[in-house]
């Protein structure tokens, strides 16, 4: 910069030539980079994808989320294309009867001042692209990078046909099966089944209407059935219902990607649940599986590179099962976090500072995140049995200790829905 600085030193204008490039076109990786833009940084995104694409038709966006999508100022886009589900129901997978009925609206948006969405995924990811773009930030699609090659001394990146970019700070946002963790480890990442395969099915929402299902999608609730190893998840979309089934993986190795999955197959199984959810498998016709897997049995003690300019966010570092709703949301409030702590940065000797801060501030709120995942799936689905009936009649009597919906526990709801992640205290 031409002359001595000293640490303490405020430089008005470095963020403009502070380079940020961030690894993954993601939900996560879109909102860091339209937050770290609006927070004066100069970002690029390199994705692989040569198009948008989203595995995965629906996801939901509590309320964590929502604050997240308020703050990239996208949400008024994204109100237009989600619906806002009154309840989230749970059923008894034998005979439908319901178990719970937590009330969403007008509740979460009167807690917590944000509402309770669901939205197609290709939907959220186009309109944080747009936004990004809008904003400034550079963004290149099918993009290799040749991760072995990486210069992490000089934060050097080698590309396709002896190309090189150059980031005074990295960001992997490139999900589970991260190579930039493999690049941060120096090791393979480490995965295995849990025991669990989800089938997944969208269904024209035509199909329900003035029939026998109708309820199901008006009021356009959220609908879960919880059954022995296995559960059911169905919302309407914006013209499509959405039905995600969780069920024993058997012997399934671990594998990557949808793949599609016999119609007979997830009928037999579920041949013996409520008729409405037969029913609703009857409509399906092309149904995918993957298998739920989990990577590395021992958290990162760092998410951030020794040199201080290269680390990782979303679910290349804490990636959680699907049973509370929170993998995007964890990841969305990441990079609200780090953006926070980088835009109070007055020099660039502090940036390592502050993504070790990040580091302290997010690791213990993320974990405990994923531990009450695990446990919501186990809770819901209970083999049938003693722990199953005290469970229903729990539900049923609104009486005894603990809540087997962890999101109806006043404590864990305010802790998860309520808290500003950026303060910390979460």
């Amino acid at each position: 910069m031409g002359t001595l600085i000293q640490k303490n030193e405020i430089i008005t204008d470095f963020k403009a030539n502070f380079h940020i490039i961030i690894i993954g076109a993601g939900l996560v990786g879109l909102a860091t980079s339209i937050l770290l833009k609006k927070a004066g940084y100069k970002v690029t995104v390199l994705e692989r994808d040569s198009e948008l694409r989203e595995i995965g038709a629906g996801i939901q966006l509590p309320v964590n989320s929502s604050k997240v999508l308020i703050e990239c100022g996208v949400f008024d886009r994204v109100i237009a294309k989600s619906l806002q589900p009154p309840s989230i129901i749970l059923y008894s997978y034998k005979d439908g009867k319901v178990l719970s009925d937590m009330k969403l609206i007008p509740d979460m948006q009167d807690k917590y001042g944000a509402p309770h969405l669901v939205i197609h995924r290709v939907d959220l990811r186009r309109i944080l692209y747009e936004e990004a773009k809008a904003q400034g930030v550079h963004i290149r699609l099918g993009v290799t990078i040749a991760m072995a090659k990486t210069d992490l001394g000089n934060n050097i990146l080698y590309l396709a046909a002896d190309e090189t970019v150059q980031g005074d700070l990295i960001i992997g946002t490139d999900g589970a099966q991260s190579a930039c963790k493999e690049l941060l480890t120096q090791r393979p990442n480490r995965t295995w089944s849990t025991g669990k395969m989800v089938n997944r099915i969208v269904i024209d929402a035509n199909l329900l209407q003035n029939s026998q299902l109708n309820d199901l999608i008006s009021p356009p609730n959220i609908h879960t059935w919880l059954g022995p190893g296995s559960m059911a998840v169905c919302y309407l979309l914006k013209g499509a219902f959405n039905i995600v089934l969780s069920r024993p993986a058997g012997d399934e190795p671990v594998f990557f990607g949808p793949r599609p999955v016999p119609i007979e197959e997830v009928r037999s199984f579920f041949s013996n649940w409520d008729p409405r959810l037969r029913k609703l498998l009857e409509l399906g016709q092309d149904f995918q599986k993957w298998v739920l897997w989990e990577c590395d049995d021992e958290p990162l003690p760092s998410w951030t590179h020794a040199n201080g300019r290269f680390t990782l966010i979303g679910d290349a570092v804490h990636a959680s099962l699907p049973y509370l709703a929170q993998g995007a949301a964890i990841g969305l409030e990441s990079a609200s976090v780090l953006s926070y702590l980088l835009s109070s940065a007055t020099h660039p000797s502090q940036i390592p500072e502050l993504l070790y801060l990040n580091n302290s501030l997010r690791q213990p709120r993320v974990r405990r995140i994923i531990e009450a995942s695990k446990r919501a799936g186990e809770m819901w689905m209970l083999p049938d049995g003693p722990l199953q009936v005290e469970r229903d009649r729990v539900f049923l009597e609104k009486k005894g200790e603990g809540y087997p919906n962890m999101l109806e526990d006043p404590e864990f709801q305010e802790w998860l829905w309520g808290v500003d992640a950026r303060g910390g205290s979460g």
